[in-house]
């Protein structure tokens, strides 16, 4: 596994980062948290030294699991998590038209202790806002705060975890050190929105959903198969279809380079240089290798990604 530099921070990331929201246990189905422990284990086992998670992502559960799984490697991991939610969302996101989110000082910083605290960790390596609207990002209280805790050495680096519009904003005028946005083949706003404002600034990028929470590569079959409580059985049925339309042509690239879906859509992520690293969630040992392989050279070069935006 090939790491990359993230920004200014001085830190090294591997090319794919595991997204840590499924063994929350709540927003895409249960896990026993033994067999999440093991999970953590086998991805660490397998190169992959960065992992993304948040006190969200089942209530702390996630990052309890992460920090018993990681105990005795800590030195060798780097632990990314993040704040803004208020607890009780992960998993009831369906029943609510606005989720509640708190980018105070006060709760900035009692929620980054207890995050220290679940991952048995004295620092973070990278804390960020979780996905501020606008308006929390033209407001200093948070930004100041997070500089604080990265003053009393509490925290490594800190940012910004939303929209490219809303990131960029936070590069330009707070200087956020790390940034994490959505970027796949069916969400490529970030390269214009936000690529050009990272590499001016040296931001390290974290481009999460590579395969659009799963829309790029599951078959309608297999969306009806997943588990009842599962959150993408509540996107936009008019998001689904568009993205559904993507895959086909990202597809038809894949034949073209004869590589599953799943490499090509990695590939693209990772082919921009302004990335650091590619979060791709993985809920079964089973999916460590094939993600792991997508990291591979040849990555999709910009010849090969005009031909595929062109076809969009």
């Amino acid at each position: 596994m090939n790491s990359r530099p993230l920004g200014a921070t001085g830190m090294h990331v591997s090319a794919l980062t595991m997204g840590c929201w499924e063994i929350g246990g709540l927003a895409w189905g249960p896990m026993p948290a033994p067999e999440a422990a093991d999970l953590v284990r086998a991805v660490a086992d397998a190169g992959i030294t960065a992992f993304d998670t948040a006190e969200a992502y089942g209530n702390g559960r996630s990052e309890v699991i992460l920090g018993h799984a990681l105990r005795d490697r800590r030195d060798e991991v780097t632990f990314i998590t993040k704040t803004g939610y208020l607890p009780g969302v992960d998993g009831a996101q369906m029943l609510l038209d606005e989720q509640p989110q708190d980018y105070r000082a006060t709760s900035i910083r009692r929620a980054c202790e207890l995050s220290r605290q679940r991952l048995q960790t004295d620092y973070i390596d990278v804390y960020l806002l979780h996905d501020p609207p606008m308006a929390a990002v033209l407001r200093e209280e948070p930004f100041a705060e997070l500089r604080r805790l990265q003053d009393r050495g509490e925290i490594r680096a800190w940012g910004v975890s939303s929209s490219p519009a809303v990131v960029a904003e936070a590069v330009r005028r707070w200087g956020a050190q790390v940034v994490e946005t959505p970027f796949n083949a069916a969400s490529p706003e970030a390269a214009d929105e936000l690529f050009p404002v990272a590499a001016d600034a040296n931001a390290g990028v974290l481009a999460r959903s590579p395969f659009a929470s799963g829309n790029l590569i599951l078959t309608p079959e297999q969306r009806q198969a997943l588990y009842a409580g599962d959150w993408r059985h509540f996107h936009d049925p008019a998001r689904v279809a568009a993205d559904a339309a993507v895959a086909e042509r990202l597809e038809t690239l894949a034949d073209l380079r004869d590589e599953p879906v799943t490499d090509t859509a990695i590939k693209y992520v990772l082919g921009h240089p302004e990335v650091s690293t590619c979060i791709v969630g993985i809920s079964d040992v089973a999916e460590i290798a094939p993600n792991v392989r997508a990291t591979a050279e040849p990555l999709l070069d910009e010849q090969s990604r005009a031909q595929l935006s062109a076809a969009l």
